[in-house]
């Protein structure tokens, strides 16, 4: 494997973003924020459903951390999960299928279980795992793993079949895969370099490229398929939201309400995006539109 230098390609599609307003005062939310979940206990994790009408999350409402399923429009909740602890949610491309945490049978391993039955889940990994990634062609999850000793990235069938280490550094992390459209990247949260930052991997060329050139407080990202990637960052003192063209470019802060903005979930077309925040006093999913620029195929000129 062999490491390459950061790439920097300015994005043909710029961001024309209005974040104007977003400014939050003390008892003042915008009105383009949309809250979708409203409990005392703590909410996050949000995961959209590839048909868009509904988020999976994590919950601690109903003790310990279970899966839960939210209706976007009518804000309705439905529980999935009820063995064990559960969390780190992700659905397969079709819909059908939910990847996720759980330490049902003792430590964390990697399950899978249908979205429309009540049947039950299927174990998938056998060794202390997290944060589960479906492939958007739906052959294949990373994930993390810690069987080696320190975490490291790995991927295997969606049947749990052909597992196998892709990235490994001594002493360092790896931390919340996700893929990019394509199913040939997955980019990922490490220390590789000394200060957090944002990794790709590139199945093809077994090759790793530094994302983010500003290290330091980053999180977890996601993708769209529109070609975009959202992440949280604390660049500027507060968590917020910030947004990257996969083709290259600079990162352009989509967030600024002056409390937290963390775990972004971007729908399938790029057009939503759904985070956690605690603007309202609880930590709670929250969604709002994305600038248009966003909705676009981001392509390399």
């Amino acid at each position: 494997m062999r490491l390459k230098e950061p790439f920097v390609v300015m994005a043909s599609v710029a961001l024309g973003l209005l974040i104007t307003g977003l400014i939050l005062g003390q008892s003042q939310i915008p009105h383009y924020l949309r809250q979708l979940t409203d409990h005392p206990a703590p909410d996050y994790s949000p995961c959209w459903h590839p048909d868009g009408r509904f988020i999976a999350f994590v919950s601690e409402r109903e003790g310990g951390r279970q899966i839960w399923l939210v209706d976007v429009t009518t804000k309705r909740p439905r529980r999935l999960t009820r063995t064990g602890n559960n969390w780190a949610p992700s659905f397969s491309p079709d819909g059908r299928w939910i990847a996720f945490i759980s330490d049902r049978a003792g430590q964390p391993h990697v399950w899978a279980m249908r979205v429309d039955t009540e049947a039950e889940p299927r174990q998938l990994t056998k060794y202390h795992e997290d944060s589960p990634a479906w492939s958007p062609d739906g052959s294949m999850i990373a994930f993390v793993s810690r069987r080696t000793g320190e975490p490291s990235l790995w991927v295997m069938n969606a049947d749990g079949s052909m597992q196998r280490m892709l990235v490994r550094m001594p002493g360092k992390e790896i931390r919340h895969p996700v893929w990019t459209p394509d199913s040939k990247r997955i980019i990922f949260w490490s220390n590789i370099a000394g200060e957090p930052s944002l990794w790709e991997y590139r199945l093809d060329e077994r090759s790793l490229v530094q994302l983010t050139e500003v290290s330091g407080n980053i999180e977890k990202a996601s993708c769209s398929a529109s070609g975009w990637l959202a992440f949280s960052a604390a660049w500027t003192g507060q968590w917020e939201i910030w947004a990257l063209p996969l083709v290259g470019g600079k990162p352009t802060q989509l967030t600024e309400l002056r409390r937290q903005a963390r775990e972004p979930a971007l729908s399938r077309d790029g057009r939503y995006l759904a985070f956690v925040s605690d603007i309202s006093g609880n930590l709670e999913i929250w969604l709002m539109e994305t600038p248009t620029a966003m909705w676009l195929k981001a392509e390399r000129k």
